[in-house]
Order: C-alpha cells, then sequence, then structure tokens
C-alpha cells in the first residue's frame, strides 16, 4: 500500500531521510520551503517513504515492502509517467535512494522499463577561492543580485529559464524573492548568465548556474557563481552546495575554480517518461559504457519507432543530434567487425551533418575500411559539404 502523506506530517519521515540530506531538497521539502510530495506505506508510523521534488525523486527506508514497491511501479507507470511530475515538462524520473539495497528492487519500481543509471557528484563549498571576480569582469558586463527592481525593468532582455527556474524551484516568483537568492550578469540589454539557489535550509542552500550558449566560454559562470557563492557566504550561510553529472566537465570546472570541494560521488537510477525517448537514452548509456551489441540493439529499436510515438519536443530536436546518433551506432558497428553496416550509418551521419573528418580518421575502429571505394567515397562528402559551409560562411581575412 502507498499513502500521500499530508504535508502537515512531514516531519515524520526526517529520519527516513536523514542520510540523503546532502540532498538539501529532501530537507526543503520536508520544511516546506521547496514544493514536493511524499508517500508513505503508513501514514501513523512511516517505515518507507517515497519524496517527489522539483530536483529528482528520492526513495528511503525499508526496502523489502513488496506491497509499497509494487504500488510505486504503478504511481511511477501510470500518473508520473504521463504528466503529473512534480517539476513542469519533466521527461524522466531520476531516483536518489539509502540505503543501498534499494538497488536491488529498482527492476520492480521501473517494471516496463530498464533502468539506468547516472553518476553523480556533490561539491560543497566553505570558502570563496574567486575573491577578485569583481575585478574580473569584463568590460560591457556587469553582475549584480537578482531582486524585483530588476525584474520589474522593462527595457531588460529576462530569460524564461530563469523566471521559470524560480516559478518551479520555490512555487512562485514571490517566494523566491523571500526566501531565495541569486546573481546574473547583465550584457547589453540581457541577462546572459544567472546563478540561483535550488533550495535554502537553515543555514545551508544549493545552487546552480547556467549561461545563454552564445556567452558562454568567457568566464561567466565562474563569476556569475563566485558572485553569489560570496554573498551567501557574507550572509550567514556555512555551506553552499552544488550537484552535477560525472559527465558534466564544464559544471565540474566552474565549481572547483570558485571553490567547491568534493564531498561524494553516488549514483542514480532513472526511466525516460516516453518509451521512444527511453530506447534513446538506453542506446547512449549503452555506447558509453562500451557495450556495443547492446547499443546496437536499441539504437535499431530507435530508428524503428514511429514518429507519431516520439512526444513533441524530441521530434523538435531529433534532426540536430541525428549525426550524432548515426555515428554513434557506426562507431559500434565498427567496433564489432560489421563494417558494411558501419559505413551505412556511417553515410547516414555524414548526411544529417556529422562532419568531424579529423576524429573520424583517428578512430582505430574505422582502420578496416581505410582506402575502400566506400570509405574514400564518404571522406570526399566530408570534403565537399564541408567546402560549402565554408563558402556559405567564410571566414574574414582581417583585411578592410
Amino acid at each position: 500500500m502507498i499513502t500521500r502523506l499530508d504535508e502537515r506530517y512531514y516531519e515524520k519521515v526526517r529520519p527516513l531521510f536523514k542520510e540523503l540530506e546532502y540532498n538539501l531538497i529532501t530537507v526543503a521539502v520536508i520544511e516546506k520551503t521547496s514544493p514536493g510530495r511524499i508517500y508513505v506505506d503508513n501514514v501513523a508510523n512511516p517505515r518507507t517513504a517515497f519524496m517527489a521534488t522539483v530536483e529528482g525523486y528520492y526513495l528511503a527506508g525499508y526496502e523489502n515492502n513488496n506491497e509499497f514497491n509494487t504500488s510505486l511501479n504503478r504511481l511511477i507507470v501510470e500518473k508520473i509517467f504521463t504528466g503529473e511530475t512534480a517539476r513542469k515538462d519533466e521527461t524522466d524520473i531520476t531516483i536518489g535512494f539509502h540505503p543501498d539495497s534499494w538497488k536491488q528492487k529498482m527492476s520492480i519500481i521501473f517494471q516496463g522499463r530498464l533502468p539506468l543509471t547516472t553518476a553523480r557528484r556533490h561539491y560543497v563549498c566553505h570558502k570563496l577561492e574567486v575573491n577578485d571576480w569583481k575585478e574580473q569582469i569584463p568590460d560591457g558586463h556587469r553582475i549584480q543580485r537578482i531582486d524585483e527592481k530588476l525584474l520589474r525593468r522593462s527595457n531588460l532582455e529576462i530569460p524564461e529559464h530563469m523566471t521559470s527556474w524560480m516559478e518551479i524551484n520555490w512555487g512562485s516568483i514571490r517566494n523566491f524573492m523571500h526566501k531565495g537568492l541569486g546573481f546574473c550578469t547583465l550584457h547589453d540589454d540581457g541577462v546572459v548568465s544567472w546563478s540561483l539557489a535550488d533550495c535554502v535550509s537553515g543555514n545551508s542552500c544549493e545552487i546552480g548556474i547556467h549561461t545563454r550558449k552564445d556567452h558562454r566560454r568567457q568566464g561567466l559562470a565562474t563569476l556569475t557563481t563566485a558572485a553569489t557563492v560570496d554573498y551567501c557566504l557574507s550572509s550567514g550561510f556555512r555551506s553552499v552546495g552544488w550537484h552535477c553529472d560525472e559527465y558534466n566537465i564544464p559544471s565540474i570546472k566552474v565549481a572547483e575554480k570558485v571553490g567547491f570541494k568534493l564531498e561524494r560521488k553516488y549514483v542514480q537510477y532513472y526511466a525516460c517518461c516516453n518509451e521512444a525517448h527511453h530506447l534513446e537514452e538506453t542506446a547512449q548509456t549503452h555506447f558509453r559504457a562500451k557495450r556495443y551489441k547492446e547499443a546496437i540493439e536499441s539504437y535499431e529499436k530507435f530508428f524503428a519507432m514511429p514518429q507519431e510515438e516520439l512526444p513533441g519536443w524530441l521530434r523538435r530536436v531529433l534532426p540536430q543530434e541525428l549525426g550524432t546518433h548515426y555515428f554513434r551506432l557506426a562507431y559500434a558497428k565498427a567496433a564489432i567487425g560489421e563494417n558494411n553496416g558501419a559505413l551505412k550509418y556511417l553515410e547516414k551521419a555524414v548526411d544529417s551533418g556529422w562532419l568531424y573528418m579529423d576524429f573520424l580518421i583517428s578512430s582505430k575502429e574505422f582502420d578496416d575500411m581505410h582506402g575502400t571505394s566506400d570509405w574514400n567515397r564518404i571522406l570526399e562528402k566530408i570534403r565537399k559539404k564541408l567546402g560549402e559551409r565554408q563558402d556559405r560562411f567564410p571566414r574574414s581575412t582581417g583585411e578592410t
């Protein structure tokens, strides 16, 4: 049996989530400073609990409650996968857990989807390392705290991502202004980088960072984050937390440059709400782990899915990602010696815009194909497409 807990009784599950408090959002939900739902096995005396938050989902307590676990699976499949997510427009459900023995129950929790894993990092900052961040602000830029006056400026372009972050994580912009904090970098008449608190509890908070694509690689993420951390540590917060995926190298570099220290690495399990999207994710997971036969099987199932079964957002972004997917499928086939299949999907990758010839030539998996007529034809196609791109977007020679 599984029952949604009335928020008046959230404190009852605090002991169950004690070992997950490094995910500060679990504390914030219990304290009702962040939105969230909690489900338990027994309202009067909960031994097992499932928490749905805007920063992920969490399982705690006794893991061998089979009735609870099967009921949770129905909740996930029938409710969460069909739209009742904790976060608006969520495309997957990722579960953190304690104790570690919950791993053995994930096949039950996610029955109907093959559960995937994601490696995560947790950082904490007690001391700012970029003390001269103000002196490093580039000309034409300025960093300031996010307040009501800034949001009311009619001539300022404010990214929808920034205001959505406030609304989703805090329930409303008003709540964010009252309980949260954040800084942003301005350039011309727009916000180009922003670092906001995800949640707050006592003298601890967790923050994140986002920068517009056309303003990245300028150090703005580091400076904006440093401004936020500086404010936090000088305003009574004793620690500032940061979570990111293991493969998110830019996020890791920003955190470590600012002064965050690695506290722990941990694993979470996840599944995508849409079956086609889950196949795509499964294929990529197998590919990264070099399980090439499994990656091929998942990719081929994904490509066989009717377009109408893909969610709208995936249909919109897929054309930009097809080249990479086709190349990974070609690479996987080459790695297990299926050269004909590798060449077939390599050509599809090139036709879809994948044109990284230096990487292709240096990849030893394709060595056996070098010099063949198909290989030479594909290389020539890449050269031609790169030439056409150069003609459309010629580089400046610097002459006036």
